[in-house]
């Protein structure tokens, strides 16, 4: 058990890193204001207008924080998925930009992120079966039925307690 929860917490750092990597991608699209997913300056056809980059900004911020949630609550079931899908929709849209629509060639600001992402989506495909962070009642994890049954016991110790009659009140008059 100590050996799957060092895999575990080594690969919530790396979907942290993947997370921090975005942040910086968030950043750098505001920063600069030219979209590194454009070729050339004549793409940039509205004088001033860096929507590409902006938009690329939020995306990158929303995919950030959706990793965050993954990183931090891997064992639920459909906070996985969510970052199984952010991770996919990036995939695509640097393949297909690169390849489909020809506005970015194939550099390292394409290559490395996407390099990063497929590793990622395979370790958040593989790794939460592998480490049986899902219970087999569907999306309720174990640590989840762990909390359930301490839920239940504290309830059954409030209905002992309340069940518990005090002892008679001695009244003087």
């Amino acid at each position: 058990m100590a050996v799957q929860n060092k895999v575990l917490y080594a690969f919530r750092g790396w979907i942290a890193f993947v997370a921090f990597m975005d942040l910086g991608t968030a950043g750098r699209s505001y920063i600069e204001r030219r979209s590194f997913l454009s070729n050339n300056v004549d793409n940039e056809h509205f004088d001033g207008d860096f929507s590409t980059s902006r938009m690329l900004g939020m995306y990158s911020l929303l995919k950030a924080l959706a990793l965050i949630h993954c990183t931090l609550y891997i064992h639920y079931r459909p906070v996985v998925s969510m970052g199984y899908w952010s991770l996919t929709l990036t995939i695509i849209l640097y393949f297909s930009e690169a390849f489909y629509y020809h506005s970015t060639d194939l550099n390292f600001y394409i290559v490395f992120p996407c390099i990063l992402n497929i590793i990622t989506l395979v370790g958040l495909i593989y790794l939460p079966s592998k480490l049986k962070l899902f219970g087999s009642i569907p999306g309720m994890s174990g640590m989840e039925r762990d909390l359930e049954d301490e839920n239940t016991q504290i309830l059954r110790q409030m209905g002992n307690f309340r069940r518990r009659k005090a002892p008679p009140k001695n009244k003087h008059v």
